[in-house]
Order: C-alpha cells, then sequence, then structure tokens
C-alpha cells in the first residue's frame, strides 16, 4: 500500500521524468507546471499513452500529449515526413515507455524492494476520449510546453 508521502514522492518521480525526457528529446524546457487531484472521469484530445506498473504498488500513467508535441516527438525519434496516424501512437507509445522508465528507475532506487516495473505501452488517438478511474487514487498534472499542454494522471490501486 502506497503511503501519503509515498504517494507524493512517487507522483514528483513520474512528472521529473516527464519534464527530463522532453528536454532530452526534443531540447526544450517544461515551463509551467500545475498540479490537482485526480477525478474518476478523464477527457484528453490529441494522442493518450497508457502504462500501467506493478511491483509493491501498482497503478498507471495517462499521458495526453497534445497533437503538436506527438508530432515533434515522432520527428526526434526519426520520422521525416507528417506522422501517419500508427507512427504518431508509436511515438507516444515510445514516450510513455520512456517517461515511465526513468520514473520507475527513479523509484526503485528511493525505495529499495519497491521493484516497480512496467508494463508495455498502449496508446490511443482520438477527440473528447474518456478514462474512468475505477479503484484507483490519482493525481493531475499538467505540463506546459512549447507545443501545447501535456496532461498527466497518475493513479495507483486502492488497498481494500
Amino acid at each position: 500500500m502506497v503511503e501519503r508521502y509515498q504517494f507524493s514522492e512517487i507522483v514528483d518521480a513520474f512528472v521529473d521524468a516527464a519534464k527530463e525526457v522532453v528536454t532530452q528529446i526534443l531540447g526544450v524546457e517544461v515551463v509551467g507546471q500545475q498540479d490537482g487531484a485526480g477525478d474518476a472521469l478523464i477527457t484528453f484530445d490529441g494522442v493518450v499513452a497508457v502504462v500501467g506498473f506493478s511491483g509493491a504498488f501498482s497503478g498507471r500513467l495517462l499521458l495526453g500529449i497534445p497533437e503538436p508535441l506527438s508530432v515533434a516527438l515522432f520527428h526526434a525519434l526519426g520520422g521525416e515526413t507528417l506522422p501517419s496516424p500508427d507512427e504518431e501512437l508509436f511515438a507516444a507509445s515510445e514516450f510513455g515507455n520512456l517517461v515511465s522508465g526513468h520514473a520507475l528507475t527513479s523509484i526503485n532506487n528511493r525505495f529499495p524492494g519497491s521493484n516497480a516495473r512496467p508494463s508495455p505501452p498502449s496508446a490511443f488517438l482520438g477527440k473528447r476520449m474518456v478514462f474512468f478511474n475505477f479503484g484507483t487514487t490519482g493525481s493531475r498534472v499538467i505540463l506546459a510546453t512549447p507545443y501545447g499542454d501535456m496532461r498527466m494522471d497518475i493513479a495507483f490501486k486502492e488497498e481494500p
């Protein structure tokens, strides 16, 4: 079970990882951050990467990526043309994988024995996609980039 102080540190690890990966891949800085509590319903436009994680605690990361950011990620990962939907989804999946990998490495270093591991990422593309959090406790973060606002929802499974 995740204690409140651990929850905050784990959320921070995901936020820090997202900022670091954006800077490393795109060479730009995140220019703003807005934190908030998670609600049961989450709506996204653009591309959404979903990465689950498990170990001493389990949960998942949703990364809402606006289209200009997903196109920039595609180009940074080697794409040369305007991406097809498949290519845009691949770039979002890879981005989600990189963010989760960085975050979970940090978490495992901070909390020895947590053995947190990511699941393979999934990605979705569309307008007004609605996700529902069932049986989770979450935190929402919006990171402002020069390519638009990236929305993160980090959720943990609630223990009985």
